[in-house]
């Protein structure tokens, strides 16, 4: 049974939780009901109306929420858009709108917002998401989510192999606590490269991090930035993130909310007079997530080492200002996981309810991807 349009659904979960499912309707309305609970939850950025608001004002064009009450209050909320059927069944996407050309900001620490008292609303949620013929009744899917909202959706329902990706990350309360450097606690052939490349640079002048300080500079910088990301990617042979349609229109909607409340910071790392690169960074609870970057690779001399020489000044810049972490986000790559000394594993899966057709299907290709691995 898929849900349809037309009036609100409400069921009691495990637990004695309401459920309740509905069209997503007004965004102000929705803007309202979301930051009312992101004021009590642990949500990343990417769980943040600021984020979420500028996606739903110009992608969402059906969307549904569900929610979960304890005691009249609402302790679990996630928004859901209506994808592209699959398999020939009915799709929904958390936080996503389910179509490849609209979903391409990549989203990641994704998950329902759950309330901080209130940690069994996370299982109720998902229970409630993939009960069949009370919640949504097909498949649901889950991009970017950690290990505990992955972990409940398979308890919930049934789920496919999907794909893990590593999002390596830099403590630097502990840092600052122990008075330390983020140098101090890397390899030793990385310290070596690093500190040569930051001597290099020092050459030019004093290596400076600077923030955007209004929304035209942000605009300006991340601009530079774009064009040195796709002289980057296409070096390698690929388009690159900004080369996705939508991809600037949504970040310029989100630099515009995002730079005054402080959450957006477009940072310029130079020697003097001479730039290095820009990073697009989130900061959000006393966490900073690297989001995009462009470095001066041409012309960078020999042992110039632009990227990982602004990633270093920028958690110095974040270490001094007393935030918490620095987060590289997924993926692997070696200079993300030279400098991180931490790391969550993030999962992009597809979930069904017991029994149904889609659980069936979604079981036979996880059997399918185990016999591959």
């Amino acid at each position: 049974m898929t849900w349809m349009a037309g009036s609100n659904k409400r069921w009691t979960t495990g637990g004695g939780m309401v459920a309740t499912l509905r069209p997503a309707g007004d965004g102000q309305q929705l803007g309202d009901l979301w930051r009312r609970v992101e004021a009590e939850a642990d949500g990343s950025v990417f769980q943040s109306w600021l984020w979420l608001g500028c996606r739903f004002d110009e992608r969402f064009r059906r969307a549904l929420v569900l929610t979960i009450e304890a005691e009249g209050r609402i302790v679990a909320i996630g928004l859901l858009g209506h994808g592209q059927r699959r398999f020939g069944l009915s799709q929904y996407c958390l936080a996503e709108t389910g179509v490849a050309d609209e979903d391409n900001v990549f989203i990641e620490h994704n998950g329902p917002l759950v309330v901080r008292d209130r940690p069994a609303a996370r299982a109720a949620w998902f229970e409630a998401a993939l009960r069949p013929h009370a919640g949504l009744g097909s498949m649901l899917r889950l991009s970017g989510v950690g290990p505990d909202d992955a972990a409940a959706a398979q308890r919930a329902g049934v789920t496919d192999g999907g794909m893990q990706r590593v999002a390596p990350w830099r403590d630097l309360a502990r840092l600052r606590a122990t008075g330390a450097d983020c140098l101090d606690l890397v390899s030793a052939n990385t310290r070596q490269q690093i500190n040569r490349a930051w001597r290099r640079y020092e050459v030019s002048g004093p290596i400076i991090v600077a923030r955007a300080a209004t929304v035209g500079q942000a605009d300006a910088w991340l601009a530079a930035l774009a064009d040195w990301h796709r002289q980057t990617w296409e070096a390698r042979g690929k388009a690159g993130a900004f080369a996705a349609r939508g991809f600037e229109r949504f970040h310029t909607a989100l630099v515009a909310r995002g730079v005054a409340c402080g959450v957006v910071d477009v940072l310029r790392v130079a020697a003097g007079a001479r730039v290095i690169g820009y990073l697009y960074n989130f900061v959000w609870r006393g966490r900073v997530s690297a989001y995009q970057s462009g470095f001066a690779y041409n012309p960078a001399q020999p042992h110039e080492k632009p990227g990982l020489v602004c990633h270093v000044a920028a958690m110095r810049h974040y270490q001094a200002r007393g935030l918490d972490g620095y987060d590289f986000l997924a993926g692997d790559d070696r200079y993300k996981t030279s400098l991180a000394d931490r790391s969550v594993t993030m999962h992009w899966i597809t979930a069904a309810p017991r029994w149904s057709m889609a659980a069936a299907i979604l079981a036979t290709r996880a059997r399918i991807a185990r016999w591959r691995g």
